[in-house]
């Protein structure tokens, strides 16, 4: 299996949602949701690809820090003075694990949120998924995680 990490298109957003669902649940969801979020920050925006197969993915954007957008909901646009580099969604199918992706991915985003001066990557750990982010250097932040549901953890931890 030859994973590559490749920038999403609007294209990819029925794929994404799919995968989302499948993987995510409740959490994951509709295509035009993630078409809004890969054309407000295409940057941000990854897809994780086996040949043609979508094996994962990875939505991320300009946010503010324990104020995540609410799910289900459009954004309409990005805030202009984004103090956290959110990642909405990351998604790897199970055939893809084990193969590193994300801490492959993870440095993309650094470098990302540091050309725009953003000081911290966060994002919200469902499903027992904590521990693994905090095995990526996240760390817990008080607050941040209402209306995820139970056990939802807000993480954060800084660029670079």
């Amino acid at each position: 299996m030859t994973v590559q990490w490749r920038l999403a298109t609007a294209a990819d957003a029925p794929d994404i949602a799919t995968l989302a669902r499948a993987e995510l649940g409740a959490y994951g969801e509709a295509a035009d949701l993630y078409a809004e979020r890969i054309a407000l920050s295409p940057e941000g925006c990854w897809v994780l690809a086996d040949g043609d197969a979508l094996i994962g993915h990875c939505i991320s954007h300009p946010w503010h820090r324990l104020a995540p957008p609410t799910m289900h909901a459009l954004l309409g646009n990005l805030p202009p003075s984004a103090d956290c580099w959110y990642l909405h969604d990351v998604v790897v199918a199970p055939a893809a694990r084990g193969t590193k992706a994300v801490e492959r991915l993870l440095p993309i985003l650094d470098a990302i949120a540091a050309q725009q001066a953003i000081p911290v990557l966060a994002l919200i750990a469902v499903g027992g998924a904590d521990a693994y982010w905090a095995r990526q250097g996240f760390i817990a932040a008080p607050g941040g995680a209402a209306g995820f549901g139970a056990g939802a953890v807000y993480m954060e931890r800084p660029v670079g």
